[in-house]
């Protein structure tokens, strides 16, 4: 098992639970806000964050599981 890669890829799954945490929370609040004149912004920069989430968290799940099956 490579650990150097095992490492890399929690470092990754931990980055992506916090934007699954921020992104929505940001989506909620631009929902709550939709008169407010910077709707669509907030509302682009929440779906942004949950894509980066995404984007990590399949990246650090890669990591790990290469980590573990290649030699």
């Amino acid at each position: 098992m490579n650990h150097n890669n095992f490492q890399r890829g929690l470092k990754d799954i931990l980055l992506a639970f916090f934007f699954m945490f921020l992104g929505p929370t940001m989506l909620f609040q631009s929902y709550k806000n939709a008169d407010h004149p910077w709707f669509e912004f907030v509302l682009s920069i929440s779906l942004l964050i949950c894509i980066i989430a995404v984007i990590y968290g399949v990246k650090g799940l890669k990591k790990i599981v290469d980590s573990i099956f290649k030699k």
